[in-house]
């Protein structure tokens, strides 16, 4: 995988014009400058992690005796049980 194919799986996955408005109302207590310095902040950790990821966890998975396929699969029926919560919420008593 490229970084170029990488930068914009996560571009779609990750829907950063879709989150403007979180960060907007989480920053809006802080001056303009403050908010720009704290932006900048967190977009560096995102992506030293998501970098790290990207060159380390192919290795890290080896590792754990672990193959892609099966990573994903655990991801779906991830979803699916949260998508089932979703659609059938539990009952308060």
């Amino acid at each position: 995988m490229t970084i170029v194919s990488a930068a914009l799986l996560l571009f779609l996955i990750l829907d950063p014009l879709g989150n403007i408005p979180v960060f907007l109302g989480i920053l809006r207590h802080l001056p303009p400058q403050r908010q720009r310095a704290v932006l900048v902040r967190e977009l560096l950790i995102a992506l030293f992690v998501l970098m790290a990821f990207l060159w380390v966890g192919k290795y890290a998975l080896e590792v754990m005796h672990l193959r892609q396929e099966s990573v994903s699969i655990a991801g779906g029926i991830v979803l699916f049980l949260i998508g089932i919560r979703m659609i059938f919420p539990r009952r308060k008593a």
